[in-house]
């Protein structure tokens, strides 16, 4: 009788080792599921045509302890149209000159001991700020020297983990399919700084390296000079996919709600001041901003996380939401 007992017991406790494993075999199985989903195709499309973008990792150096100045120190070298990138972070206000964000792409910083990256690419006008929180814990991010659909891959320093700088997600490594998570970065001018703020902490262009922050290697948002990549229609890598609903290198206000990615033309935001729209069947508003020369997407009352990139740019990693382009009537 007793070895009955004892037999049963051990049975039992087998079937809840067995029942235990399931259970972990499925959360592994649903994590996952959540993680890739519908984007395991083209995580898996990306990561096979990543390409070199000329530079060797970190060639395009972050700058990994940044020095901020006044506005009145960084008055000595921007100009009024000189393009700068916004962030207001725990209520102070930072502000990242293009002049120098072109020569590093990455400013990787920590407020308030939270880390945080402030990015930049060039190629697809696309500057991003997101935060470094990942499943593994936290980290700061490098350049790798890649590209995919002629935009910026970063690595993460724990992992070393591509990122795609528009898609905010891995693409490949360890961490392949994770998404970051964004804080609003807006472009806008060094005018526009210097007319709405008495105070802000300014990227110092005495970053430690021997650049010339004076020159630009792609051209130049001042002016339409021939061979000026921002201003032509020209591209130096492929991309997967193109759309010709507006020219290259159109700037829209990008974003994202419930999951459904959204582009707006800014031009067009601008000229109409006002524009609502529908996305998943509920209404969206654009509103431009010109203090800032800028455009802020609502919900009601909230205010959703956007980014300007060039239309060729956003519609490479986003050709299923083509319908999710707003822009002016033909």
């Amino acid at each position: 009788m007793i070895k009955v007992r004892v037999e049963l017991k051990q049975e039992v406790m087998i079937i809840k080792r067995l029942t235990i494993i399931l259970l972990i075999a499925v959360l592994i199985a649903v994590t996952t599921a959540n993680v890739f989903g519908a984007d395991e195709e083209k995580i898996k499309l990306l990561s096979e045509n990543i390409v070199s973008g000329g530079p060797p990792p970190d060639g395009i150096p972050p700058i990994e302890n940044p020095n901020y100045i006044s506005i009145e120190e960084a008055d000595q070298f921007l100009e009024a149209e000189d393009a700068v990138f916004l962030a207001e972070l725990e209520e102070e206000i930072y502000v990242f000159p293009q002049s120098i964000m072109v020569w590093h792409e990455i400013v990787n910083e920590e407020i308030d001991g939270e880390k945080l990256s402030i990015t930049y690419c060039p190629l697809t006008g696309s500057a991003i700020g997101y935060y470094g929180d990942l499943s593994i814990g936290s980290s700061d991010f490098g350049t790798s020297g890649k590209l995919v659909n002629s935009n910026l891959i970063m690595y993460d320093r724990q992992t070393e983990s591509y990122w795609s700088q528009i898609l905010g997600q891995a693409i490949s490594g360890p961490l392949a399919g994770e998404k970051l998570d964004r804080f609003q970065l807006t472009w806008t001018s060094w005018s526009n700084i210097k007319a709405k703020y008495e105070r802000a902490n300014i990227l110092s262009n005495k970053t430690g390296f021997n650049r010339d922050y004076t020159s630009d290697p792609y051209g130049s948002y001042r002016n339409n000079q021939s061979g000026n990549y921002y201003r032509d229609e020209n591209l130096y890598f492929d991309v997967l996919s193109e759309n010709d609903s507006l020219n290259r290198k159109d700037i829209v206000t990008a974003g994202e709600y419930k999951g459904q990615h959204f582009a707006v033309e800014k031009e067009f935001v601008v000229r109409e001041k006002e524009i609502s729209f529908n996305i998943d069947e509920e209404q969206l508003t654009a509103i431009y901003e010109p203090e800032l020369d800028t455009v802020r997407i609502r919900k009601d009352d909230e205010e959703l996380i956007v980014f300007d990139v060039m239309w060729f740019g956003w519609h490479a990693f986003y050709p299923d939401f083509s319908e999710n382009l707003i822009k002016s009537p033909e």
